[in-house]
């Protein structure tokens, strides 16, 4: 099935933009989001540097392998990402490879991600700060949205909008199985 791919730093909206994109398609989406894996974890309890990576690895692994899983199903699906790393930006694309996927850059500036981080009270602070030189570093979008401008709503609207398209060509392009349409 099609996917919506949502990058942007911690307290970008991402959650909140996927929860809008469940709330506004007349299909039913999966949300799929890292915090639900990293969140497996009791990271307090976990003191070894060394570990607590590991830990994080298998969680972004998981994740991906999940992702794959839950796409071969009948539902699309919205994933909420943070790509801190070039390799989970390569990973996930590769989980993905058979999927047509919408791939969003989810921005909003750093003063509101750090008013955001403060406010929510449930954020490590500075994490955003440290993320959002890296997160949309070296990345390719289909769409980009900006939260700081734009509510959850009018952010998902515009991507479902983008999404059926996409989701309208990759049909095509599987209804025609020696591409007539490409030539």
């Amino acid at each position: 099935m099609p996917a919506i791919l949502l990058n942007g730093t911690s307290s970008a909206g991402k959650t909140s933009i996927a929860k809008a994109i469940q709330k506004l398609s007349p299909e039913p989406f999966i949300r799929i989001a890292l915090d639900d894996f990293t969140e497996m974890f009791r990271w307090d309890a976990i003191e070894n540097a060394e570990m607590r990576r590991a830990c994080h690895k298998h969680s972004i692994a998981s994740l991906h392998q999940s992702m794959r899983l839950l796409l071969s199903g009948p539902f699309p699906g919205v994933i909420d990402h943070v790509f801190e790393q070039d390799s989970w930006y390569v990973d996930c694309l590769a989980a993905l490879a058979d999927h047509p996927v919408l791939v969003v850059g989810v921005r909003c500036p750093l003063e509101v991600v750090q008013h955001r981080e403060v406010s929510r009270g449930d954020r490590r602070i500075g994490l955003a700060a440290y993320q959002l030189p890296i997160v949309h570093e070296n990345r390719s979008y289909d769409l980009e949205v900006d939260t700081s401008t734009r509510s959850p709503e009018e952010c998902a609207a515009e991507i479902l909008a983008a999404y059926q398209v996409k989701a309208a060509a990759a049909a095509v392009a599987a209804a025609d199985p020696l591409n007539m349409l490409q030539r």
